[in-house]
């Protein structure tokens, strides 16, 4: 018969053949772990002046005139307030 014996489990292989002493072992976590890494360096602030406030105003306007033409293709919605979707007639 195959071990069916009640006993403590004991490792297949031999922990100091991996460098790993029984004082090495990490300790417990405490806490969860962070949900970013800490960043060494800190983001560049924005540019701010003339040129860039009119390049932002002309790319909003641009997607506005986007947004308005009639190729643009508005997603259905599913709310069960509304009557219908994009494609009524």
């Amino acid at each position: 018969m195959a071990g069916k014996g009640r006993g403590v489990g004991a490792f297949t292989f031999n922990i100091d053949a991996l460098g790993i002493g029984r004082g090495n072992m990490p300790e417990a976590r405490v806490g969860p772990s962070p949900l970013f890494p800490s960043t060494d360096f800190k983001p560049v602030p924005l540019k701010a002046g003339e040129d860039e406030d009119y390049m932002l105003a002309l790319k909003q306007e641009m997607r506005g005139t986007m947004q308005r033409l009639p190729y643009n293709i508005k997603p259905q919605s599913n709310k069960a307030g509304e009557e219908g979707g994009a494609l009524e007639t």
